[in-house]
């Protein structure tokens, strides 16, 4: 660890996020910042700040769980593939049909079904470099 970086479970470290829960809290129930200053006995920017990482770090959590839910349902959409592959690849109509709604689910999964309400435009310098950028 660096020279002068503090461990997460130090007291201190301990005390500010019961702090940032608190002015969470304290914020979901309708609270302004200036309230969740003087309650918790910061300044209205600080209490602004720690309600906005205590969001930051939920907004963290949530998409890291997203990404776990999405590689599980993936993998059990591949399962579910490969259990009718063979009797779509003969034709089956059922199984092609079936087949076709997996393929469909984890397209929309995936992101790979563009949304014709946007369109991308790619910025080119020479030739190679690009940033495609979205415009709804």
């Amino acid at each position: 660890m660096p020279k002068g970086a503090r461990r997460p479970t130090a007291k201190s470290m301990v005390l500010a996020k019961d702090r940032e829960l608190e002015c969470l809290s304290l914020r979901k129930a309708g609270a302004t910042y200036d309230q969740i200053g003087d309650k918790v006995g910061i300044t209205r920017e600080g209490a602004r700040k720690a309600v906005s990482r205590a969001l930051a770090e939920l907004s963290a959590a949530t998409t890291e769980e997203a990404k776990e839910v999405r590689h599980l349902e993936l993998e059990r959409l591949d399962a579910m593939l490969l259990g009718l592959w063979q009797k779509a690849s003969r034709g089956d109509p059922a199984s092609v049909d079936r087949v076709l709604r997996i393929q469909e689910r984890r397209a929309r999964l995936l992101g790979l079904d563009a949304d014709p309400s946007r369109h991308v435009v790619v910025d080119a310098v020479d030739g190679v470099d690009f940033t495609p950028v979205i415009i709804k």
